[in-house]
């Protein structure tokens, strides 16, 4: 900028705006080179994004994500040449806060000397004063988001989003594009090797002719029966909870007599419209869902049917978010769990916006860390959750001391109760010892229950009970200005298959407090075994005290996984787990039945371990687990990515 062009700006702001602005002007261009330099790096930060970045960023539509680079781009060179100024091909003199305070007063000084000239002199000052809190009132609330943001991640997330972001980016260049093609597609080759049957017919366009409901119904029956055995054979931990062979016919046809059903209209299917709120009454009395006083369970707990655990959790979370975010006029709303929670909390918090701070748990006992959990508790937090019992260990979380949490913090306390819900309000009945964790402790404000799993029910339905109408109704979603008719599903879904509400409540009906209490017993007395024989294994210990239905253990002396691997060439499908490295299985009445064989196999692949030692490569679960926990994030959703698409593949 030549000092003539400079001299004209500062004369005529001095003659026409304010002498004070002259003086500010020539302090803001006293460094020609400073301010074009500074300029540059923007653009240029800016057209290196538009040309590295995805698509949405070389349009105006992507001016935020620009000029956030630019910024960045800008702070980075500043820091790089003040940290090494042998690198700065010139000095840096100012940043970006004083040109920003320049601007501030120049704005402050343009606005005075225009009220001075046009407006009363009472007025003026007003103005000036309105002015100076508004900038101060702006920088105070930029300053607390900023603040709350820091606060809201914690190290282990940046470091997280840092190394996920760099390798996002690094996919952007042809030559990594190229090197992870060639990986994925071998991986893509490998896992279709494993998990799809090469000799299977496959259908990928609709066929010309139809084909006849006896020839598929024979299809279909030579396909189950095939795929059957496993799980008929009891070497499936969880997956078919039930299976004996009456019960499944009562569902089946069950199913049959509503297949057409849809509960969005239960003015054409009332019936199943009574089915479901009679599983969720009962699923609610079995949760002591009538204690407090209260007559009529209608006018207490109450709940609705989803279509698995996962979208209850999703739904008690969305529930949670809408009551207490309104309540507490929070922005920014938290939800605290254990590491060992199930991963479903984990997809609401992401679908729903919120944050999911996560706690450690007791190295012992495998529950939740209570004491890091209540200092986890922000003003943003809305819900507290647990687990009864948790999936990897099988342990029941101190829900009584997070009631009384919850109730101190006035915020929800949600209990996962999907695999325990119908075996520990019957095995404590039975005697065994099993803490409060439902509705009797006061501080509990919804609990997720899956009638598919321990309910015997056929899959695709779950109860998630709160306890009170408000907050269900938070978890509704209501839409009155549709040009379609004024809209309303108390789910996620719209349509819903009313066959599997009708088989549910057949279920329900049909095992009786006796029948769950008869099969519960067997469960636990076949889990106790199961948990003693391991822990008489050499090499092998108990990870938790077994109180329900999963039996878990790891080992000290080789790698668990290679244990894992033996017993699946065997026939058996347990599950691996990780953080730490172990097995478990979920005890089920068709395990019950083949308990001895469980315990022969592991002992003998326990002895084959043993024998062999570590040495040798990794193969399998020994190897996938082994690999992703060196791995960061950013690779491993691309393995995970990746297993999806094959199984999606026809």
């Amino acid at each position: 900028m030549s000092s003539n062009l400079k001299d004209a700006i500062i004369h005529l702001t001095a003659n026409y705006l304010s002498p004070r602005l002259a003086k500010h002007f020539e302090w803001s261009l006293s460094d020609d080179l400073q301010v074009i330099s500074t300029l540059l790096c923007w653009i240029v930060g800016g057209l290196v994004w538009a040309k590295m970045g995805p698509p949405k960023a070389r349009v105006i539509r992507g001016w935020r994500r620009w000029a956030k680079f630019v910024v960045f781009g800008s702070m980075s060179y500043r820091f790089t040449t003040v940290l090494f100024p042998s690198l700065a091909p010139f000095e840096v003199k100012h940043d970006l806060f004083d040109y920003t305070v320049t601007g501030l007063k120049w704005c402050y000084d343009v606005l005075q000397t225009y009220s001075d000239l046009h407006l009363p002199t009472n007025l003026s000052r007003a103005l000036s004063v309105c002015f100076r809190d508004m900038v101060g009132l702006a920088i105070i609330r930029m300053l607390v988001t900023y603040l709350q943001s820091i606060r809201r991640t914690s190290i282990k997330e940046i470091k997280a989003d840092t190394i996920s972001s760099i390798f996002s980016f690094s996919k952007n260049f042809s030559i990594v594009q190229k090197e992870l093609q060639k990986e994925e597609d071998k991986m893509e080759e490998s896992l279709t090797e494993e998990l799809k049957d090469a000799n299977r017919k496959r259908t990928l366009a609709l066929p010309k002719k139809g084909r006849t409901s006896k020839g598929l119904l024979t299809e279909l029956k030579k396909r189950g029966a095939k795929e059957n055995k496993k799980w008929e054979e009891g070497l499936v931990s969880g997956a078919v909870y039930c299976g004996e062979e009456e019960h499944t016919e009562l569902l089946n046809a069950a199913y049959a007599a509503f297949s057409l059903a849809n509960p969005l209209h239960p003015d054409i299917w009332p019936s199943v419209n009574q089915f479901e709120a009679e599983i969720i009454s009962m699923t609610a009395s079995l949760m002591n869902g009538k204690l407090h006083g209260l007559k009529d369970i209608v006018d207490s707990v109450v709940g609705c049917i989803s279509s698995g655990g996962t979208e209850s959790i999703i739904l008690a979370a969305k529930a949670h978010r809408e009551y207490y975010c309104k309540a507490k006029g929070i922005k920014y709303p938290e939800i605290i769990s254990c590491v060992t929670a199930h991963a479903a909390i984990d997809k609401a918090c992401e679908i729903l916006g919120c944050r999911n701070v996560k706690v450690g748990y007791d190295p012992e006992t495998f529950k939740i860390d209570v004491a890091a959990m209540e200092a986890a508790i922000t003003s943003d937090t809305i819900l507290l959750y647990s687990s009864a019992p948790t999936f990897p260990q099988g342990v029941i979380d101190p829900i009584s001391t997070l009631s009384d949490i919850a109730i101190k913090y006035d915020i929800g306390l949600h209990v996962d109760g999907c695999l325990g819900g119908f075996v520990l309000p019957f095995a404590k009945k039975l005697g065994y010892e099993i803490p409060e964790f439902d509705f009797t402790l006061a501080g509990v404000t919804s609990m997720s229950c899956d009638t598919h799993k321990y309910g015997y029910a056929s899959k695709g339905t779950s109860v998630v009970l709160y306890r009170n109408k408000d907050l269900r109704r938070a978890q509704y979603f209501c839409y009155p200005e549709w040009t379609g008719g004024l809209y309303v599903t108390p789910t996620i879904a719209g349509s819903r298959p009313g066959a599997l509400s009708a088989a549910c409540w057949a279920s329900m009906m049909a095992m009786g407090e006796d029948g769950f209490s008869t099969r519960v017993e067997t469960i636990m007395e076949a889990t106790q075994e199961i948990a003693e024989a391991v822990q008489g294994m050499e090499g092998l210990y108990l990870l938790g005290t077994p109180k329900s239905m999963i039996v878990c253990f790891d080992s000290k002396a080789f790698n668990i996984y290679r244990v894992g691997d033996k017993m699946t060439k065997l026939g058996w499908s347990l599950n691996s787990l990780q953080r730490p490295a172990c097995i478990h299985l979920c005890v089920t009445l068709r395990t019950v039945e083949h308990k001895e064989k469980f315990i022969d196999d592991l002992q003998q692949c326990v002895d084959e371990v043993i024998e062999e030692g570590n040495d040798g490569p990794l193969t399998g679960n020994a190897a996938i687990y082994g690999m992703s926990g060196s791995m960061p994030p950013g690779p491993i959703n691309e393995l995970l990515c990746c297993y999806t698409d094959v199984i999606l593949k026809p």
